[in-house]
């Protein structure tokens, strides 16, 4: 990936108050890079997390640390109430707003180190599979691998990187109970969660074994 002209597309990106376009970013550059250019830069990569960990593993590796590192996981919804449905632009709860909205549902994961926060993994959540609700008698979608899989898997993607973090923070909708044996057994961390009012919880591990 060309990280020069990463940069510049993603400022182009964040400063565009209209339609972005590989026509108008070349316009703007006073044709200094063509739009063909930007079109082959766009549709060669896949701009996926594993891009993402090479563009920003430089500066997490020169800030990181052994202690006190934090990994943060949170998702967010990009609303797109006039775009045509499909298996990214669909129907997710929003806690925020207490009802479904039509959007992108990205799963964002996040590395912090004192004041330094970098991005280091994300996944956009797709519904791609079909069903009929038996209530309503309407077709709906629903993801083949579940938010807390993914939830999993970018912890997972983290300590495979050898990402340094002792804690990994998320809110009560990841309070799940395979979450925090997977962090705490599996992986050896320790995680602070939000929780749920009409959850119970145990104290010790004979309070855990009793259920």
């Amino acid at each position: 990936m060309k990280l020069d002209l990463l940069d510049i597309y993603t400022d182009y990106l964040i400063s565009q108050n209209q339609q972005a376009t590989a026509t108008g970013l070349s316009n703007l550059l006073d044709g200094q890079i063509s739009h063909d250019k930007i079109t082959r830069f766009l549709n060669n990569n896949s701009g996926g997390s594993k891009e993402l960990w090479q563009y920003v593993k430089k500066q997490v590796r020169h800030l990181e640390q052994n202690k006190g590192g934090v990994l943060i996981i949170d998702d967010t919804i990009e609303e797109k109430p006039y775009t045509d449905e499909n298996e990214i632009v669909c129907w997710h709860f929003s806690h925020t707003q207490g009802r479904c909205v039509k959007g992108i549902n990205l799963l964002s994961c996040l590395i912090s180190y004192g004041d330094h926060t970098f991005p280091i993994g994300f996944e956009v959540i797709k519904k791609d599979m079909h069903f009929c609700d038996v209530k309503t008698k309407k077709e709906k979608r629903q993801s083949s691998t579940t938010k807390n899989q993914h939830f999993r898997a970018l912890i997972q993607q983290a300590v495979t990187n050898q990402v340094e973090f002792e804690y990994v923070l998320a809110d009560n909708w990841f309070g799940a109970k395979d979450n925090m044996e997977f962090i705490h057994y599996e992986l050896k961390k320790m995680f602070i969660f939000g929780i749920k009012s009409n959850r119970l919880i145990a104290f010790s591990e004979e309070e855990r074994k009793k259920g």
